[in-house]
This record gives structure tokens, sequence and C-alpha cells, in this order.
């Protein structure tokens, strides 16, 4: 196993009593949305959401989600939930993601692939320039393929 990585930007989330199974610690399914919660915090610092270049007809939409459980998590432990994008190009994007106790262990990673996605036509646009200008300049990620 890969030692994981703290990343820039960094996402306090609390655990619920509704988060945990009959088991008594967070059920798997639950770290997605913790990713989510992180991921919509993350585009809100980066002010994706208000940018005059954000497209209307479009947005980010997840093709595929990765997790991998390292430690169990139960209530009321907060998390740091740490994330970077990892590589731009002209339609999606991919974002690493771990989590952390309060005893500094990674209890998960985390990885995601976004398409740029277009309500009206269901099929796949560009990333806006702008935006993949942005992912690429916060996180040193590459920035592959050409606009289309």
């Amino acid at each position: 196993m890969a030692k994981p990585i703290r990343y820039p930007f960094s996402y306090t989330q609390k655990v619920s009593w509704g988060d945990m199974d009959a088991f008594g610690h967070v059920n798997h399914v639950v770290y997605a949305k913790y990713f989510e919660n992180a991921r919509a915090d993350y585009f809100t610092d980066l002010k994706l959401w208000e940018s005059p270049d954000r497209p209307s007809e479009g947005g980010p939409v997840i093709t595929h989600i990765e997790v991998g459980y390292r430690k169990q998590v139960r209530y009321p432990e907060s998390l740091a939930v740490t994330m970077q994008v990892d590589s731009v190009s002209s339609r999606s994007f991919k974002i690493s993601c771990t989590m952390w106790n309060d005893k500094d262990e990674c209890v998960s990673t985390a990885s995601g692939e976004f398409i740029w996605f277009n309500f009206a036509t269901q099929k796949p646009m560009q990333v806006p320039e702008s935006f993949r200008n942005l992912f690429a300049s916060r996180t040193n990620a590459p920035v592959t393929g050409r606009p289309v």
C-alpha cells in the first residue's frame, strides 16, 4: 500500500451518529459522501460556482470513484479530508483525496474521475479553459489534450 499524502486543500468532516452501521463504525458508502462534501467545498474555495466562465448548461459529473479503507472511524470523530486535482485534460479531470483522523492516521484514500458534461445534449463537453488553468495552477497538475 502506497504511503498516503496530505494534499494542500483540507476540509473538516464531522462524523454523524447516523453515518455508522450495525457494527458501530462508519459505513463504507459514507466515505463517498465525505469525498463529495470536500469536493464541493474545494470548488467553493476555488470560486468555481460563482465564476462568470461557468457554463450554465454543463458541469462536472463523476465517472469513476475508488475508495481505499485503512482504519475504522466512529462517532464523534472529525476527519481532515485533503484533496487536489491530479490531472486535467480537455474534457476531464481527476481528484485524489485522503482522510485523516485526530491522531494523524490516514483512515481512507480516494480518487475520482470527472467529465465536464452538457446536461442539455447529454454529452461530454470541454472543461472551460479558465477552470483547466485554475486546476493546473493550484495543484501543478499537468494539463493534457487540446481544446475541442
